[in-house]
């Protein structure tokens, strides 16, 4: 029995071994195959590819050496395309482009999403080999949609303007632009499309609105792989009903009595006011001034039309007030224009003035100042420097003429006192006068004589 035993527990031993010797085998047969395979000259190369929808790709498939067999390109389904020359499915989408022993290039126009998925190329050795290349067919977005904005909205309201994209794949990115500057909305919000594998894009921008955004456009434009950058980009012009912000125009900045003149209201506002109406401050307007619309006609000024006016416009959505302060100007008070003299060198400016005698005047070529009290005040302060220069120089004057009489009488004095010296005690009057010219006399005295 111990012998039984033993042989069966040896036999046992060798079946065990070699199993685990074929196992070893296997394995190492397996490495072989897998390096043969990696540096396998038969073994067809090909190229994964990204196209968009409407667009042509290529397939190309080669290989390093053949033996006379032929390459094949399959679609999706399997279905064989092209096996070396022969076309083998009736798509006249798809063209061959070259054939060799080597190489097998196709190409398939007018690519749609139905086309996306897996190629396969296969050469047909022993045992077949095979490779796989991935084709990516992107969907175009559509151009944007902007609804919720089809009517005119009034300041201050609040706005929500959706933007939606169909057709897209991978889903696209949509981005809101006020101008030229990226505004944020809303997270995008996709959707699957029930008949093709692509995407519904929707986002929405909401915002307050005001007299700024009037005539503004509000863009959302679309950013996918398969476009360039603006290319699908939509704009809305913004329509935003405001009051007026109204002022008043003169018809010039200098209202002379006795002259026609007129004040027009001016509002700027959505829509442009269509009723103004017109008053004084303090008081009613003057007999003599015409109401007609937008503007106040005075036939004549008078200085009793002087005052603060007012006007209210209405363009049905507000109101809005403006102001002008009328100084009706004298005539004598407002200097003369004097005749132009030739244009010099130096272009003259608007504000530029000409001394003439040491009258300011005005020419032709400049503008009087808009503030008619400018004009008295400059004028006064060149009368009174003027007054003061020649004050001035009278008193230097009356001082001079004072000096010069005083030294003058002082002169005259010393000559008549020293003409007399003399004379009484002389015995004649050559006598006298020589003592009065020197005061002694002697042999060695100057005579003069008179004849």
């Amino acid at each position: 029995m111990s012998v039984m035993l033993a042989r069966l527990t040896f036999l046992s031993f060798q079946r065990s071994a070699a199993m685990a010797l074929v196992a070893l085998m296997l394995v190492f047969a397996t490495s072989v195959r897998s390096n043969f395979v990696y540096d396998d000259p038969f073994q067809p190369v090909t190229q994964d590819e990204t196209v968009a929808v409407g667009g042509t790709v290529t397939l190309t498939c080669s290989v390093k050496d053949n033996d006379n067999s032929s390459l094949q390109w399959s679609n999706t389904a399997q279905q064989t395309l092209y096996f070396g020359e022969k076309r083998a499915l009736r798509d006249n989408r798809i063209q061959l482009v070259q054939s060799t022993g080597t190489e097998l290039i196709i190409t398939i126009s007018d690519v749609q999403l139905s086309d996306d998925g897996e190629y396969t190329c296969s050469i047909f050795t022993m045992p077949v080999r095979t490779a796989r290349a991935t084709v990516t067919v992107l969907g175009v977005p559509g151009k944007p949609v902007i609804t919720g904005f089809e009517d005119p909205v009034q300041e201050g309201s609040k706005v929500t303007l959706t933007c939606t994209s169909s057709g897209s794949k991978p889903p696209a990115k949509l981005h809101w632009y006020r101008g030229q500057e990226e505004i944020q909305g809303r997270p995008d919000v996709v959707e699957s499309n029930p008949d093709e594998p692509s995407y519904t894009v929707t986002s929405e921008l909401t915002f307050t609105v005001t007299r700024d955004d009037n005539d503004a456009l509000i863009a959302c434009a679309v950013d996918h792989p398969s476009i360039a950058n603006g290319d699908k980009q939509t704009e809305q012009p913004l329509n935003v009903l405001f009051t007026p912000s109204v002022w008043i125009q003169p018809e010039n900045d200098l209202p002379r009595e006795g002259e026609k003149f007129f004040l027009q209201c001016v509002g700027n506002g959505n829509p442009e006011p269509s009723t103004f109406e017109w008053d004084k401050k303090d008081g009613e307007l003057p007999p003599q001034v015409k109401v007609d619309g937008a503007f106040l006609r005075f036939e004549s000024l008078n200085k009793t039309d002087n005052g603060i006016y007012l006007c209210q416009a209405d363009n049905g959505i507000g109101r809005g007030d403006g102001s002008y302060a009328l100084l009706v100007q004298d005539l004598s008070s407002v200097p003369t224009r004097m005749p132009v003299s030739p244009p010099s060198s130096t272009p003259a400016t608007p504000s530029s003035v000409s001394q003439l005698n040491g009258v300011r005047t005005f020419t032709e070529a400049e503008e009087l100042p808009a503030d008619p009290t400018a004009i008295s005040t400059s004028l006064g302060v060149d009368h009174a420097v003027i007054g003061g220069v020649v004050a001035v120089i009278v008193f230097i004057l009356l001082c001079l003429l004072i000096v010069l009489g005083r030294y003058l009488i002082r002169h005259k004095g010393t000559y008549l006192t020293h003409e007399a010296k003399g004379s009484d005690d002389a015995p004649d009057a050559d006598t006298a006068i020589i003592n009065a010219e020197g005061g002694h006399s002697g042999v060695d005295d100057k005579k003069e004589y008179f004849i």
